[in-house]
Parts: C-alpha cells; sequence; structure tokens
C-alpha cells in the first residue's frame, strides 16, 4: 500500500519542511535525508532569485509513494514545471516526462518503490516566466513565427489553470543528471542552479514553440482528469488503433473537443501519439524480443510495414537498432 503525501504551492511554501514533518525526518539546511524506514536518497530544496524555487527528488523509496498537489485556493500566480528523468515503462505518465501546469490544479503523482526516482519540480511565478520568455507584450523572438508566440502568450498569460505535456528527451536529462551533480557547499553553486534551471526552462519551450497546435484553450480540473483518462486508454493497449469516438464516449467529452485539448496538452495529434507510442514500445521489446515477435506486440501482422514505420520513427530499420543496442552492452 503507498504512503500518501498531500500538500499544497504557494508563497513561503517548503516542501521538505512539510514532508518532513509527516513522515518524522529531520531536515538539515534545505535537504531532507531520507530515514531507512522510507529508503534512501535525498530531497533538496534549492530557492532562487525573483521568487523561483526546486524541488529536487532523487531517493529510492521501500514502498510507493503518492504526492498529492491539491488545488490552491489563490489564483494560479505560481507555475510548476516537473521533469521526470525515470523510465521504468513507456506507458507510465510520470516517467520520462515534463509537466508544466499551474499550481490551482490538483495533480497526483505515485512514485514506486525499488527504483531511483530522479525529478525536479520548478516552481515559478508565472509573471516572472513571462518575463523570462518575452511575451509579455508584443515583441515576438526571431525564432518562432507569430502564431506560435500568439498561442503561447494566450495560453501562459489570459488561462487561469492550463497543463502542457512534453516528452522528456536525451538533452534534459543531461541537465537534469547536471542539477544533481551540483555540491552546493562549492562556491558559485547558487550560479550554477540558476544556470540549469534557465537551461531547462529554454529546452522545454524551445519544443513548445515548434508544437504544431494552435488551440488555446483554458484547462480546468474536469478537462485536464478527462484528457489524462484518454491518454492512458490510448496506451492501455498499442495492439489495436483507437476509436476517437469511443475515447470521448469514456471520457464523458465532445469529439471536437477532445481532438483540441489533446493537441494542446500533448502536443500531437491523438493517432500521431498513439502512433509514436508504439514504436518506442517496440524500441524497448527489441532489447529482448526479435524483430517480428516486437512488431506483433505493438499489432503489427505486416512486417515490411512495420519496418518502415519504425525506421521513420527511429532512422534506423528494427535489426539494425537491435544491433547498435547490443553492441552497447559491455562485454
Amino acid at each position: 500500500m503507498a504512503l500518501e503525501f498531500e500538500f499544497v504551492v504557494g508563497q513561503e511554501f517548503h516542501f521538505t519542511n512539510l514532508f518532513a514533518q509527516r513522515f518524522g525526518a529531520t531536515v538539515s539546511g534545505d535537504q531532507l535525508n531520507f530515514p531507512e524506514s522510507l529508503g534512501h536518497g535525498y530531497i533538496r530544496e534549492v530557492y532562487l532569485d525573483h521568487g523561483v524555487a526546486l524541488c529536487m527528488h532523487r531517493h529510492t523509496l521501500v514502498q510507493p509513494l503518492t504526492l498529492r498537489r491539491l488545488e490552491a485556493p489563490e489564483p494560479a500566480d505560481f507555475l510548476s514545471i516537473k521533469f521526470s528523468g525515470r523510465r521504468p515503462h513507456p506507458r507510465d505518465s510520470n516517467a520520462y516526462s515534463v509537466e508544466l501546469t499551474t499550481c490551482n490544479l490538483f495533480s497526483t503523482i505515485t512514485l514506486p518503490a525499488g527504483m531511483l526516482t530522479d525529478m525536479v519540480v520548478i516552481n515559478i511565478p508565472r509573471q516572472h516566466l513571462l518575463a523570462l520568455l518575452n511575451i509579455t507584450g508584443g515583441c515576438e523572438p526571431q525564432h518562432a513565427t507569430e502564431e506560435a508566440h500568439r498561442c503561447l502568450r494566450q495560453i501562459l498569460a489570459e488561462s487561469p489553470s492550463f497543463v502542457l505535456h512534453e516528452a522528456m528527451t536525451p538533452e534534459l536529462e543531461r541537465v537534469l543528471e547536471q542539477l544533481a551533480e551540483i555540491d552546493e557547499h562549492t562556491p558559485l553553486a547558487s550560479l550554477l542552479y540558476q544556470t540549469r534551471t534557465l537551461e531547462m526552462i529554454y529546452l522545454l519551450f524551445a519544443r513548445i514553440l515548434r508544437r504544431p497546435t494552435r488551440t488555446s484553450l483554458p484547462v480546468h480540473q474536469q478537462d485536464a482528469e478527462k484528457i489524462y483518462a484518454v491518454r492512458s486508454a490510448l496506451l492501455a493497449d498499442l495492439r489495436e488503433p483507437p476509436s476517437l469516438a469511443q475515447l470521448a464516449e469514456d471520457a464523458g467529452i465532445s469529439l471536437t473537443k477532445m481532438k483540441q485539448l489533446f493537441r494542446q496538452v500533448f502536443g500531437d495529434s491523438i493517432y500521431n501519439y498513439y502512433q509514436t507510442a508504439r514504436m518506442e514500445e517496440a524500441a524497448r521489446l527489441l532489447s529482448h524480443l526479435s524483430v517480428s515477435e516486437a512488431g506483433y506486440e505493438v499489432g503489427f501482422t505486416n512486417l515490411s510495414h512495420f519496418t518502415r514505420l519504425f525506421e521513420r520513427h527511429h532512422r534506423l530499420k528494427p535489426k539494425r537498432y537491435q544491433e547498435s543496442l547490443r553492441s552497447a552492452l559491455p562485454v
């Protein structure tokens, strides 16, 4: 049975202090070191300029832990960006992902036992993020189209609540590792934290600005729950292409709104997202299955069709990809 911890994000919020009170742990400076009864590792908070705060999780738990961010009673003045480098399985929505959301939305995540959790949460005032991105006014950056920038401005500056979800990337994972390696007692450590934090924000928004979607709908609590339910149903069986009408009916949302919200939250159409998940799962399966077996597991009976789609996604044929996996293994 999972342990549970509930909290509300706002000004003067200290995750480690509240967590320590809940589980009888101690905090030294801004770091909570896990007692043996919970596991091993730490949770560290780092406070930067302009009200920006990092909450860094790097630990392995004895039993599962469910974290629940409760809906804040105050206006959504703070935004939360969660970077998770943990990737036990591509169908786990909490693994190897980035989620940007207003802190007035309820959110829940269950961290597994016996597995390293490598996660950083950035809490940042909305107005400071807008200033960093230079989208408080009408000035457009040269690297983004006017339409993409206008859409992002509407979401970040005007939506009372929203959520945007991105896949983790090797570049973001690299910076996540660099954050964990910072010795907080070394000279200029705060500058290093500041630099890495800005780099992660840059890498995230560089991807968001390349999204094909141009919708900017507010995402309320019920909308968020429904669209994540659609995603969970979509990934539950990668052998069968999704029925959009059935997904909408099961989630209790109109077909049009489902397609618009899915594109906005996840940055792609439902079908493209499904195909990407199939190819990611196939790549994982190739570590221990044959090409034909991996293709069958994700719903392909035509090996040639599977090979073409796999190569389009991974830029290698399945057999070559499998050989590259084996050559990377230690001798």
